[in-house]
């Protein structure tokens, strides 16, 4: 009887111990905040190798578990774990101090912070297409040069009650074209007279994610984080393969800025004024 009273004394003992080192655990897990120093891609694992999950642009915010010493971040991105090389975060410098004052503090102020990592991770889930804007500025005139002929896309700032702006084509000698524009979470559209909608680029978007553009199909084929052409050098640029095999690239602020196919320039982008 005395050797089960002292069998039963240690187990609880035991499950004391595992309560509390558990709990312990809880208390000492923290996060960091970090912004996106330049634009980087999200690998599924801490490796050049990892398959890409996505992008982070630069100037977003991200939650951040842990650095290795091997320079790779773990973070949180579409509600799972992904990692980023941690030399394109920018850390406050107060990071470690205020890691060191959550390690100190009791049961009720780790579950405000909680609450609060919470809410920081909801606001920085939004889309960074979103925030970052492809179609051209009304402002503008967009000059070009298409199949060998000179050209200015401009606009009136005109809308019609959809939300579509009227924008004006004309290249060389041709009649003037109208294309309308519409950019909504879901993507950047224009709507031309003779083959309607054509959805130019789908959001959110990653490499080599594929969405229906008319009744075919168009394919992300870059992510471009400097692009030169005639008209100056753009950041953030995407590549978008039609099913003909052009790939247009499209630059923020911006729109269409070349158009390549069969290796040779169609359309590109020489000059940009603001009215």
């Amino acid at each position: 009887m005395k050797i089960v009273k002292t069998l039963l004394s240690f187990m609880v003992m035991f499950a004391t111990l595992i309560t509390f080192t558990a709990n312990s655990d809880a208390a000492t897990t923290n996060t960091m905040s970090a912004k996106v120093a330049n634009s980087v891609y999200v690998r599924s694992q801490p490796s050049v190798n990892g398959k890409k999950v996505g992008t982070l642009w630069k100037g977003d915010t991200v939650i951040v578990y842990s650095k290795s010493k091997t320079g790779w971040a773990k973070i949180k991105f579409n509600k799972k774990t992904a990692y980023v090389y941690s030399s394109y975060l920018t850390f406050a410098k107060n990071t470690e101090k205020n890691k060191d004052q959550k390690q100190q503090t009791t049961a009720t102020t780790s579950t405000k912070q909680v609450t609060t990592k919470k809410t920081t991770t909801k606001s920085t889930s939004t889309s960074t297409s979103k925030k970052t804007t492809y179609r051209p500025v009304t402002t503008n005139t967009y000059y070009y040069v298409e199949n060998g002929k000179k050209g200015k896309m401009y606009s009136t700032n005109k809308r019609n009650s959809t939300g579509w702006t009227y924008w004006y084509k004309q290249t060389g000698t041709d009649k003037k074209q109208t294309i309308l524009v519409r950019e909504s979470a879901q993507g950047l559209d224009y709507k031309f007279a003779k083959t309607g909608t054509v959805r130019q680029i789908a959001y959110p978007f990653t490499k080599g994610q594929v969405f229906k553009a008319d009744t075919n199909n168009s394919k992300i084929v870059s992510i471009q984080n400097k692009m030169t052409v005639k008209a100056g050098t753009f950041n953030t640029v995407v590549g978008v393969k039609a099913a003909d095999g052009s790939i247009t690239y499209y630059a923020p602020n911006a729109g269409a800025i070349k158009t390549v196919k069969n290796k040779k320039a169609t359309f590109e982008l020489t000059k940009v004024t603001t009215k």
